[in-house]
């Protein structure tokens, strides 16, 4: 019964992690001062899209787009944090 209920969150979450893996490679090619910029320059993005889902879209639509922006964004960030402190002290 739990698989059945987690079946329509696997989309989401999965991008989620994908971006957070992403950004965490990323963050260990760049600076820590280019890489918090990258990461708050998204999720303005990301909240700009969330503002477009609630306001230009609306209904069933636009609560699935706002849920993929809410999990890009906590993927930003996550993969941000786990990165600044993963990074090497050489940069």
């Amino acid at each position: 019964m739990n698989a059945l209920m987690l079946e329509g969150w696997t989309p989401i979450l999965l991008i989620g992690i994908v971006v957070a893996i992403i950004i965490f490679f990323i963050s260990r090619k760049v600076s820590r001062k280019y890489l918090f910029s990258m990461a708050i320059i998204l999720t303005l993005i990301c909240f700009g899209v969330l503002a477009y889902s609630v306001i230009g879209v609306g209904g069933w639509e636009g609560m699935g787009l706002g849920f993929v922006t809410i999990s890009v964004s906590l993927g930003i960030w996550i993969g941000t944090i786990i990165g600044a402190i993963k990074q090497k002290k050489g940069y």
